[in-house]
């Protein structure tokens, strides 16, 4: 049985992040399966998501299982547009757009142009 989301008791966070993540393995396993290939233990925990801070601000956060959130660049590193861990204006215009790209392109079933599995590029550890 494969489940994804809210159903699984992987140790992660329940945000949609998450699932898209995570879903990507799935699939990916789901075709092993059928195809009697061995599965691959690839999910990171991965989540990514803006967090509303009022006054048209946000905080964007980006953690698996290994790291906790990290100040630095997304998704661009060292350019951005948005800061992690940072509050800002672009961080709230960030997702407002990506509110709009999950409406309008994710649930019809296109890509977003991001890896399942975490990346430490621009982003600062001590």
């Amino acid at each position: 049985m494969f489940v994804l989301g809210d159903t699984t008791t992987l140790p992660t966070s329940k945000a949609g992040s998450v699932a898209h993540f995570a879903g990507e393995i799935l699939v990916e396993n789901f075709m092993r399966e059928i195809n009697g290939e061995p599965l691959r233990e690839d999910f990171d925990g991965h989540a990514n998501c803006f967090i509303e801070t009022g006054f048209d601000k946000a905080a964007l956060i980006d953690f698996n299982y290994d790291y906790e959130p990290l100040p630095g660049k997304f998704p661009l590193p060292g350019l951005g547009p948005f800061s992690l861990l940072g509050e800002s204006k672009a961080n709230h215009w960030g997702k407002m757009m990506f509110k709009w790209v999950y409406w309008n392109k994710l649930v019809s079933g296109e890509e977003l142009p991001l890896e399942a599995q975490m990346s430490l590029a621009g982003k600062v550890q001590d």
